[in-house]
């Protein structure tokens, strides 16, 4: 009976040993958990919440020191969040695009501007680089980046076929650099867009080599008279009323080339200063038309004026000066160009939100392919002709920059033999 008692009282000490062993291990896991949970909070930025337990041995001294080091830890993974998403929101702004790869070429990181330019999507990170932009070009920076510590600078021309239709091409240049680390962890490249730098550039070469080769041609036929009536010509009344005829001709056409030159610069400099305001056009318009009534006439030209529906209460937005110089300039060059015995008219009509001029003739006409440039600066159809006739290629540049500080719109139509006409549309004043 002694026996069967002893083991009874041992086997209730041994459960009761288990249990408080289970219990303690229960406490344990549950304190385990709490810090698991805590540190799933640390990333994904929910505030932690302390274990605050007091149990004994190596699990309690886990769970104090995590007490102690998640607000500090929490903290810093939140500073460095928004670091982070500063530093995205950074580069997304850019219109520089920045491209970061791994030492395997693979895509870490492209900002909104990359996107655009390499047309690279959202599931492009992780991919290989030469996979997303098939470019030896781009290729071959990317290798001389990851060559050696030295920073690359270089520029890139990329067919618009990858990147915007209807351009020859385009100019990157590109700036790339190793990311920090012992060993190369792989390389930032920032390609920026010098296409326009570029195309204003060479228009900066062409404006210089063409006012040079303009300025030349008057400046030389006066110094060539001049030279001629000081060696023989002075005294031959045959020939220095002639020469010194040709000398002012010479003077004019440079005189003209210099202020359509400064005319030119205010308008595109923004400088050119116009009152826009509500003016009568048909008072405009017929005030032009008689200026050149007397060129007209003297080469037998039909100049004819329609005003259509514009009477005198038509009103535009628009400064006097501006129109006389759009209207002056048309009507000009319908004279140049425009065979003895031909016809000028010019023609109004209304719509809406504009008055439409008319200018047309029954002059020499513009080939198709030459339309499109016949706006652009010191550009001539026929550059002899043009020449002869003392035209400084500028007048339609001039009436382009004039219609657009408006705000209208000018368009043209041309048939060779058959003449040209020019559509302006200046906005109506609506009062109220």
């Amino acid at each position: 009976m002694g026996g069967w008692a002893l083991g009874i009282s041992g086997a209730i000490v041994a459960v009761a040993a288990v249990a408080w062993a289970t219990r303690g291990l229960l406490r344990c896991l549950s304190v385990l958990r709490q810090i698991e949970r805590g540190l799933s909070s640390l990333g994904q930025g929910r505030p932690i919440r302390p274990t605050r337990t007091r149990a004994p041995g190596p699990v309690g001294r886990l769970a104090r020191t995590f007490d102690a080091v998640a607000p500090e830890l929490q903290e810093r993974i939140g500073r460095l969040s928004r670091d982070v998403e500063q530093l995205r929101v950074v580069l997304g702004g850019m219109a520089e695009g920045v491209i970061a790869i791994d030492s395997r070429r693979r895509l870490l990181f492209a900002n909104t501007s990359a996107d655009q330019l390499f047309g690279l999507g959202p599931q492009a990170v992780g991919r290989l680089l030469p996979e997303l932009i098939r470019s030896p070009q781009i290729q071959e920076a990317v290798d001389a980046t990851l060559a050696g510590p030295e920073t690359y600078r270089g520029e890139i021309v990329l067919p618009s076929r990858e990147i915007i239709p209807r351009q020859m091409s385009r100019v990157l240049a590109v700036h790339g650099a190793l990311l920090p680390g012992p060993t190369p962890a792989g390389a930032v490249l920032v390609f920026h867009d010098v296409t326009e730098l570029r195309r204003l550039e060479r228009m900066r070469q062409d404006f210089v080599a063409n006012v040079s080769h303009e300025l030349k041609t008057p400046l030389a036929s006066i110094k060539a008279y001049t030279e001629t009536l000081l060696d023989w010509a002075l005294h031959d009344e045959n020939v220095n009323v002639r020469f010194l005829n040709r000398i002012e001709e010479q003077a004019d056409r440079l005189n003209q080339l210099i202020l359509d030159l400064l005319s030119l610069a205010r308008l595109e400099s923004g400088h050119e200063v116009f009152q826009h305001g509500p003016l009568a056009v048909s008072a405009v318009v017929e005030t032009c038309i008689e200026t050149h009534r007397g060129r007209a006439e003297a080469k037998e030209l039909d100049l004819r004026l329609d005003l259509g529906p514009v009477g005198e209460s038509t009103l535009i937005v628009a400064d006097e000066e501006a129109v006389h110089q759009i209207l002056d300039n048309l009507i000009d060059n319908a004279i140049k160009y425009t065979p003895e015995r031909g016809w000028i008219s010019v023609a109004c009509r209304l719509t809406d939100d504009a008055v439409e001029l008319d200018v047309a003739d029954s002059g020499i006409g513009i080939p198709r392919d030459d339309l499109p440039r016949v706006f652009e600066r010191f550009y001539r159809v026929d550059k002899a002709r043009s020449r002869e006739m003392g035209g400084t290629g500028l007048g339609l540049s001039i009436v382009k920059h004039l219609i657009q500080s408006i705000g209208g719109q000018i368009t043209v139509e041309s048939r060779v033999g058959e003449g040209t006409r020019f559509t302006v549309q200046l906005p109506r004043y609506k009062p109220g």
